[in-house]
């Protein structure tokens, strides 16, 4: 399966995206802050796929994406967001424009959150 990186500001939703996408046999690493996720992949972690939050403090799931894409050889990214507009935009149609592969709205169920990541991951060549 898969190595991927969660990154979402609140424990408990973090946790559970972690426990759902181990049971589907993924291997999972968890960060609250986007900023320690960031750290991580240049101190050389890499990934297949980065499911980010978008409205964090301290390094929101925008800059997120840009930093990983930034990379040489960026992951595959999923962001995800309850929030529909932040400061008159969509997010994430904004994480969309900035490469993002998929986008999904929270609350999602554990089945659309898995078939996404399906979906995303078979993109890889």
């Amino acid at each position: 399966m898969a190595k991927i990186l969660v990154i979402d500001d609140d424990r408990p939703t973090c946790t559970v995206l972690g426990l759902v996408l181990s049971g589907a046999g993924h291997e999972v690493a968890l960060f609250e802050s986007g900023k320690l996720a960031i750290e991580s992949v240049d101190g050389g972690a890499t990934f297949d796929l980065v499911v980010t939050d978008i409205l964090m403090p301290e390094m929101d799931g925008i800059e997120v994406i840009k930093r990983l894409r930034a990379h040489g050889a960026p992951p595959l990214i999923l962001a995800v967001s309850g929030a529909t507009v932040n400061a008159g935009v969509d997010v994430l149609k904004a994480a969309l424009n900035l490469g993002a592969e998929g986008a999904l709205r929270k609350p999602f169920t554990n089945e659309a959150f898995l078939a996404t990541i399906a979906e995303i991951l078979s993109r890889r060549g």
